[in-house]
């Protein structure tokens, strides 16, 4: 099946996915949660930390009291938060990871939809719908707005259990979460950048910060002795390569180097089309074709090798590299005439590039004998 074929059943799926949740949400009367994957229990993180939630002298409202009331006693005159107002303090906590018996929700089912589809993709994921009236939980926004609480248009269920039971889900099935994630992106803009819009956010989902992981183990592979070792390190590199492209899909500097990594462990393929990528997104990154062109050699396949350096020699005319590995593809196809003419020019820009006059006179014995 063709790409397009693919990218049209992808969208028409997407259509689908979309017209369910609508037609889930019509009447109004909900509030929703996105998960990732489909866990047993809808509960608060301070429900999850405890070993035994379901133990009889567990009392969860009691144990987030005891914590507020160590909240409180560090909270000082001048800081923002009101100390009266608890779900406040527990927002903010939650805010910065800490454990509350609040549970995320949304008021926009489209913010669900991108949490539900926002991490684990093996695996399908879940929107979650709860009526926003009950006597079991409490439904609560708080007074003080911050920027992900307003970008996510976040609400919190507070249940004296710790977990709620849902009125309804909607599966997120794991083969449509990237082509829901790049539907959300151009029709709603709703993105990483979008929902994660502070500095806490961009610390904790940066695909800078993913992009530099990359980089630190790929620059460690020439540092450990054995092949295991670099192997390890070059996948780990293409995780968080693949995480800043999850997070940044138009970032040609993360393709260009996650397809060295694949070169690096012989998936000549996948680097190919990760550098074909980064020239899509920068048709002048230079170090793109160079990277395409060591690997189009290694596959053997010249006129690529020959077609590549023409693209490098207009981005860098002054560069002996793409003239040196043109004469040798040239040399390669046994057109010893054209590889002559590009060792001149080689040596023309380096004069004292002594591989260039040894090759040269390889070209010029070779072209001898016939």
């Amino acid at each position: 099946m063709s790409d397009k074929s693919n990218t049209q059943n992808d969208f028409s799926g997407v259509l689908k996915k979309m017209q369910e949740i609508v037609e889930k949400s019509a009447d109004g009367n909900y509030i929703y949660r996105g998960e990732p994957e489909c866990y047993p229990r809808v509960s608060s993180s301070l429900y999850r930390e405890n070993p035994n939630p379901e133990a009889e002298d567990f009392d969860i409202e009691n144990t987030q009291s005891k914590i507020l009331e160590e909240v409180k006693s560090y909270i000082g005159k001048t800081d923002p938060i009101d100390i009266n107002d608890e779900i406040e303090i527990l927002a903010e906590l939650q805010h910065f990871g800490g454990k509350t018996n609040l549970i995320d929700f949304t008021e926009d089912y489209l913010i669900a939809l991108f949490f539900a589809c926002d991490g684990s993709h093996e695996v399908s994921g879940r929107i979650i719908l709860l009526k926003k009236k009950s006597t079991d939980y409490e439904v609560r926004k708080p007074r003080k707005i911050n920027n992900r609480v307003e970008s996510q248009k976040s609400v919190f269920v507070k249940s004296p259990s710790g977990f709620i039971d849902p009125d309804s889900e909607i599966t997120i099935p794991a083969e449509l979460k990237e082509s829901l994630l790049d539907y959300l992106r151009k029709y709603h803009r709703i993105s990483v950048e979008t929902i994660y819009n502070d500095l806490h956010g961009f610390i904790k989902r940066s695909a800078s910060t993913e992009f530099l992981k990359g980089l630190s183990c790929q620059t460690k592979v020439n540092d450990v002795s054995t092949e295991k070792e670099k192997r390890e390190l070059s996948e780990n590199a293409i995780k968080h390569y693949t995480e800043a492209l999850r997070l940044k899909p138009e970032y040609p500097e993360a393709y260009n180097n996650r397809g060295n990594s694949y070169r690096y462990i012989s998936e000549y393929d996948l680097a190919i089309q990760d550098y074909d990528r980064a020239l899509q997104f920068k048709p002048d990154l230079a170090q793109a074709y160079v990277n395409r062109t060591i690997v189009y050699d290694h596959k053997g396949e010249y006129d690529l090798v020959i077609e590549n350096c023409i693209r490098l020699i207009q981005l860098k005319p002054r560069s002996a590299w793409p003239y040196f590995r043109r004469a040798a593809a040239y040399a390669q196809k046994e057109d010893y005439i054209q590889a002559i003419k590009d060792y001149d020019q080689v040596l023309q820009l380096t004069p004292n590039h002594s591989q260039a006059y040894l090759e040269r006179g390889f070209a010029y014995n070779n072209l001898s004998c016939y």
